[in-house]
């Protein structure tokens, strides 16, 4: 449990009053009421309907209190997330605690409080709610947050994009990380680390028409803990859905990546006094065509026009190194001015500096960051046994963007690595199943975690990566491939 500060028993002293009157008898002893301060802290009556979820009205009442004083409700709570140093190290969560105010009552003359107030979209597990007077805590109590799943729609035809929304995820460890299952099978895990517990799981429907069950587990490294029953936490909710697939084809491409969301760069750096410079776009597939403007250079300077980059791996023993790659030598105009083009390189996903250099010194230092983009899958249909590629480019190089972990029809594959290969990823596999569409979804994922944590949740596929993937939150990338009848079967005849 939460704890602002320590609850301690205060015990109120009595007072020797001396006598002011001629005589040598003191008078008696005379006890002194406990002043406010030494009070004790009271209990904060709060009564709800079970499971306690975020939305759900709390009424809340006390005696006892501070007669004609307001009391500020407050909220215990922690503030962090995913931490990420140094642009490329995933170092895991990290957590604060703070509170927050969730309502102020004003305390009636005979000291009793009473009031109303709806559990707030938190995290979810136990926490400490306050009643505080003049700063001080004049009662308490706590209440659990039971985390709630939804799931939309619950029919549709094969590809139907469907979503599982959550609140109430804990950050403690085991109430952090859900698992789901379709038709028995992993298809990825799910968190809410940076978004106060709230988050959308995404993925397709597959499979043949009829019903899909769909069951959401607990599991703290992203596995579905099966015998929950008899886990240390069997009363979190574990919720089975039902998805029916229909007949009929859904319009769509066989291979797509979903939009980018818009990524962060650092503010640029400029070394010349009174001068300015800006790249447009900053951010995109590789092979770009970006425009670097400058106002207040050198005139007539030579410039260095220079790409920076990451190159190496994490498993060979080698390591990795920054490089700095030329891409042109331009000429700075009589007024100062530079307006030159900017071929993105085929590269790794992610950030990288564009540098303008003179007589070896940097003279500003833009960025750009590459989006992983797909560069085809060949072929998008034939039989059961046919050999399938797709090609990526701009795949990350950081711990938490340079895999994509595959699901064929919503069952694991595997992943892919980014970061050798410089960014461009070739993934081989053989069709498989019945005569019809058939799904692969490459998720982000995180290549490694802190060493002191277990590593088999962060190599699965993260369905909640749109709203609470660390750092870049890359998005999905969506295949359809249709097995054919093969000639030389006899579907159908004898």
């Amino acid at each position: 449990m939460l704890r602002s500060g320590v609850t301690a028993l205060l015990l109120g002293a009595a007072t020797l009053v001396a006598a002011s009157c001629s005589g040598s008898t003191p008078s008696a002893a005379v006890a002194v009421p406990p002043s406010e301060e030494s009070a004790p802290v009271q209990r904060l009556n709060l009564t709800y309907d079970k499971p306690g979820v975020v939305g759900t009205r709390v009424s809340v009442s006390a005696e006892g209190l501070p007669a004609g004083k307001t009391a500020e409700l407050r909220w215990s709570t922690v503030s962090g997330g995913w931490v990420i140093e140094d642009y490329y190290h995933f170092r895991g969560k990290k957590y604060s605690e703070t509170s927050l105010v969730i309502g102020s009552f004003q305390i009636d003359p005979q000291g009793r409080l009473a009031g109303q107030f709806d559990i707030p979209e938190d995290y979810g597990g136990v926490h400490d709610i306050m009643a505080v007077v003049d700063g001080r805590t004049v009662a308490q109590n706590g209440i659990e947050v039971t985390q709630s799943f939804e799931m939309s729609p619950l029919t549709g035809p094969v590809g139907t994009p469907i979503e599982v929304k959550v609140k109430g995820l804990g950050w403690r460890t085991m109430e952090s990380t859900w698992a789901i299952n379709w038709d028995n099978n992993s298809i990825g895990w799910v968190s809410a680390a940076s978004t106060k517990g709230s988050a959308v799981a995404r993925f397709r429907a597959a499979g043949p028409v009829g019903e899909h069950a769909v069951k959401v587990y607990t599991g703290y490294q992203g596995q579905p803990y099966l015998n929950y029953e008899q886990s240390p936490v069997a009363h979190l909710p574990r919720p089975q859905f039902t998805f029916r697939i229909t007949p009929g084809r859904l319009a769509m491409p066989a291979a797509v990546a979903e939009p980018y969301q818009v990524q962060p760069v650092p503010k640029t750096e400029i070394t010349v006094a009174n001068a300015a410079v800006t790249l447009a776009p900053t951010q995109g597939p590789v092979g770009t065509r970006a425009r670097l403007q400058a106002s207040g250079l050198p005139a007539g300077a030579s410039v260095d026009l220079a790409w920076e980059t990451a190159v190496g791996n994490r498993v060979s023993g080698d390591g990795f190194s920054a490089q700095t790659n030329d891409l042109a030598r331009v000429t700075v105009g009589a007024d100062g001015r530079l307006d030159v083009p900017v071929s993105i390189p085929d590269d790794v996903g992610g950030l990288h500096g564009v540098v303008l250099r003179a007589d070896g010194q940097m003279l500003a230092r833009t960025h750009f960051v590459i989006e992983t983009s797909i560069v085809s899958m060949t072929p998008t249909a034939g039989p059961a046994g046919t050999p399938v590629t797709i090609h990526l480019k701009g795949v990350g190089w950081t711990e938490y963007d340079n895999i994509y972990i595959a699901t064929y029809d919503n069952a694991y594959m595997g992943y892919a690595c980014g970061f050798n290969s410089q960014g461009d990823v070739v993934i081989n596999f053989t069709a498989a199943g019945e005569p019809g569409v058939h799904l692969i979804d490459l998720y982000p994922g995180i290549y490694q975690g802190p060493p002191t944590e277990p590593q088999l949740l962060y190599r699965t596929p993260q369905l909640t990566y749109a709203d609470d993937h660390p750092g870049n939150k890359i998005p999905a990338l969506r295949f359809a491939f249709e097995v054919t009848r093969s000639p030389s079967s006899n579907y159908g005849t004898k």
